[in-house]
């Protein structure tokens, strides 16, 4: 006779074993699944934005991702818990990630996907004496007795290992200085407590905006890439690793990466640019020749003091207002920087006195027959009409490039149609508000004069070639392009004037 429990004891068994094939293997559980992915706050490569999650290595990996066929859902932590929560398999990856040997052992990492460039940021002016332009270099610098105190990251390896070896013992302990923010190192810099800081290219830009510091530092020639990974957890399916290597490859092939990085890469680039002092330069030139220009189109007029102030205002500002204005750009620009203003009105009142010294020179009887002969050459030549077209281009030429770099700086996408767009407003909006205030119906630079299209045509060169080098472009080239395209929009302003050429119309 059976044992009264051996009735259910076969089922029970058959039940438990088949739950427990019913259980998900972990490698199984990862497939059909989203993956959960981690960020942590860093501007520019992964920060909210508007309340929606962004920036270079978000987008980035999103578009791997999805040519991978998966989907990914974040999750914010700090960096080093992340980095243990996707060791101990609690997170599927995190982003950005150099490789060492211990990393390679603790995760499953992918190819590649972009690479971080560090650089070495010293005070404005000192960079030049140093000629190194690798991590070699500038071990060799430091190991060669110079006292130069480096500012460092905490707790980071730049991959180089001579490099960490000195960072990790040197010589003096004065001789590096840890931080825990590029604020920090920037502060310090300044201060004169280092000589310079290694830092990661674009937070550090973007660090250096926020805080106001652009005039005061710069860029030595240095440069340290390091190429920057996916980390997997190791109970990632290999073949989710090796999917997102295949797409990896892919969007590099097809430019897709390298268009998301210029995305992100260039506006930071461009800001120190703006924040520089030769675009400042470039800047001040450009306010002072249309408010000149305003203010000649004033007295060509008859116009009232008053009423130059209004005529150089708006040469000078207007498009900036309208360019600030359509981008949600606040505060204004004219408005955010004093200046600004302070030059229009200088620029009229020193017209104003000039002016009025001419004409008290005029009355003396020892000088009359001088400043006579002087004035009637000056009618014949039509030197005011020359000086009104010459500071009226200038004026043109700046602004139109001022206009370009905040479409940029903005990010305001696409950039093909921005660019040009707030380029011709803001070079060409002051000159023709200027003759739609004086011109009583009559606005030559909208009927006849070769005026916007200047603009227009300069400003898509710009655009264009901004847009084809993209990532790769560099500060210095920045340089050389800006000027280009001043020069090259007021040779072509004075050009049309010169030789009478008529725009496309209607009829």
């Amino acid at each position: 006779m059976p044992r009264p429990e051996a009735g259910w004891l076969a089922p029970a068994l058959r039940l438990l074993l088949l739950a427990l094939l019913a259980l998900p293997h972990p490698a199984r559980a990862a497939e059909g699944r989203a993956l959960q992915a981690g960020w942590y706050a860093s501007e520019p490569q992964q920060h909210l934005r508007q309340g929606e999650l962004t920036g270079l290595d978000i987008e980035m990996v999103r578009a791997i991702a999805t040519r991978a066929g998966q989907e990914i859902r974040w999750s914010r932590l700090d960096y080093l818990p992340l980095l243990e929560a996707v060791a101990v398999g609690s997170l599927d990856l995190v982003t950005g990630i150099p490789t060492t040997p211990a990393r390679a052992e603790r995760y499953a990492l992918s190819a590649p996907y972009r690479s971080d460039t560090n650089v070495l940021i010293m005070r404005r002016g000192e960079a030049r004496a140093l000629r190194f332009r690798d991590a070699a270099g500038l071990e060799a610098h430091l190991r060669g007795g110079h006292g130069f105190r480096l500012g460092v990251r905490s707790g980071f390896s730049y991959l180089h290992a001579g490099l960490d070896e000195w960072i990790a013992d040197p010589p003096a302990p004065d001789l590096v200085r840890p931080a825990d923010d590029d604020l920090t190192n920037i502060r310090r810099l300044l201060a004169g407590e280092i000589d310079g800081f290694l830092a990661e290219r674009l937070s550090v830009a973007l660090a250096i905006t926020a805080a106001g510091v652009g005039q005061a530092v710069e860029e030595q020639a240095m440069r340290l890439s390091i190429p920057l990974h996916l980390a997997f957890s190791r109970a990632t399916p290999p073949e989710t690793v090796a999917a997102f290597d295949a797409a990896i490859a892919g969007l590099r092939a097809d430019g897709t990466l390298d268009a998301i990085a210029a995305r992100f890469r260039f506006p930071l680039l461009l800001s120190q640019t703006i924040d520089s002092r030769w675009f400042r330069v470039l800047q001040i030139t450009g306010v002072l020749a249309s408010a000149l220009a305003g203010t000649l189109a004033a007295r060509q007029s008859q116009w009232s003091l008053f009423g130059a102030f209004v005529l150089a205002g708006v040469t000078a500002s207007a498009g900036g207002v309208l360019r600030d204005l359509l981008v949600g750009r606040f505060p204004i620009g004219i408005a955010r920087d004093p200046l600004l203003l302070k030059l229009i009105f200088g620029t009229v009142l020193a017209f104003w006195a000039t002016a009025h010294l001419w004409a008290l020179l005029r009355g003396r009887a020892m000088l009359a027959f001088w400043v006579a002969q002087l004035t009637v050459a000056m009618r014949r030549r039509r030197i005011d009409r020359w000086l009104f077209d010459a500071a009226d281009a200038l004026g043109l030429g700046a602004s139109t490039v001022l206009g370009v770099t905040v479409a940029f700086g903005m990010r305001a996408e696409p950039f093909w149609l921005w660019g040009p767009l707030l380029g011709t407003i803001t070079g060409a909006g002051g000159g023709v508000l200027r003759d739609v205030l004086r011109g009583g119906g009559l606005i030559p630079n909208l009927k006849t004069g070769f005026y916007g299209e200047v603009a227009l045509i300069w400003s898509l060169t710009l655009s264009g070639y901004l847009i084809w080098r993209g990532a790769q472009i560099e500060i210095d080239e920045v340089v050389v392009v800006v000027v280009a395209a001043v020069v090259g929009a007021v040779l072509t302003r004075m050009a049309a004037l010169a030789l009478d050429w008529r725009p496309p119309r209607l009829t």
